[in-house]
């Protein structure tokens, strides 16, 4: 290449004119606005890198419920299942009241079933029978039970396990019974050696009002009658005999628990006119 300055004078003048055209017309054409490529370049493929990256979306799953149960029919309550039977035991009529409602059809038991601490005898099956007719009823938590008999006639209360021939008790229409029914001590059961048995007498007080005698202090008594209503008090008992004349049998035990037991009956007659013989 020939230095510039050993160029003729007229090769730089036309140099210059050349630079000189071409420098004007590059600064008249400058573009300011953005570069618009003909075709477009394809589009970017690279993914967006965040740094850091986001946490990942926690979703949280509904927790489940599961709907109520329902029974269509309601199921029925539990049926309470009877006690087992009092095996040997032996039972007493230690109350018997009557009264009379002349609108009610048939007659009506309400009954109270004891142990012989007095204590109530719940769940136990009681069972009034008749020559022709029987009933039933179990005794609640308190001891207590009711029947409704339909007939009158001579009726025989057997608690369940009793192998007795049950308590005879006349019942007739329109009447009302309340009774109480106690179990008797296993003690009084218990054969006892003949040194040890002792006495007791039925002894007749003014009017129906009975008591008992023994030359043995501390006894235990305990009456019934086959028929009746029979009232203690203090050691006494007062009779009320029933409309039907007939023979019943009084009875009184005289309880010293292991030492001892006496036994005494008495018949009662009720004539036609009311009136009452003791034999």
């Amino acid at each position: 290449m020939v230095p510039w300055n050993k160029m003729p004078k007229d090769l730089q003048t036309a140099i210059m004119a050349m630079i000189i055209a071409f420098g004007g017309a590059s600064a008249s054409c400058r573009w300011e606005g953005p570069v618009v490529c003909d075709p477009a370049p394809p589009p970017s493929t690279t993914p967006m890198i965040c740094d850091p990256p986001p946490p990942p979306a926690t979703i949280t799953a509904p927790t489940p419920t599961s709907p109520p149960i329902i029974c269509d029919p309601v199921p029925p309550p539990p049926i309470s299942t009877p006690s087992p039977t009092i095996p040997g035991a032996r039972f007493q009529i230690l109350e018997l009241v009557r009264q009379v409602k002349p609108k009610l059809q048939g007659a009506e038991v309400m009954g109270t079933l004891l142990d012989a601490q007095g204590q109530p005898l719940g769940e136990v099956l009681v069972i009034a029978k008749s020559s022709r007719m029987e009933f039933q009823a179990l005794t609640d938590a308190n001891g207590a039970f009711f029947m409704r008999l339909g007939q009158s006639g001579t009726y025989r209360f057997i608690v369940e396990g009793d192998t007795s021939e049950g308590l005879k008790v006349i019942v007739k229409d329109h009447e009302v019974i309340t009774i109480v029914l106690q179990q008797i001590e296993p003690e009084s059961q218990a054969p006892l050696p003949l040194a040890e048995v002792r006495l007791v007498d039925i002894v007749w007080q003014d009017g129906l009002t009975f008591a008992a005698e023994t030359p043995w202090g501390d006894a235990r008594y305990r009456w019934s009658v086959s028929g009746g209503t029979l009232i203690e008090d203090q050691g006494q008992v007062t009779w009320q005999p029933p409309a039907e004349p007939g023979r019943y049998l009084l009875q009184v035990v005289a309880d010293w628990g292991q030492t001892g037991l006496a036994v005494d009956a008495a018949v009662l007659i009720v004539r036609p006119d009311g009136s009452v013989i003791f034999s």
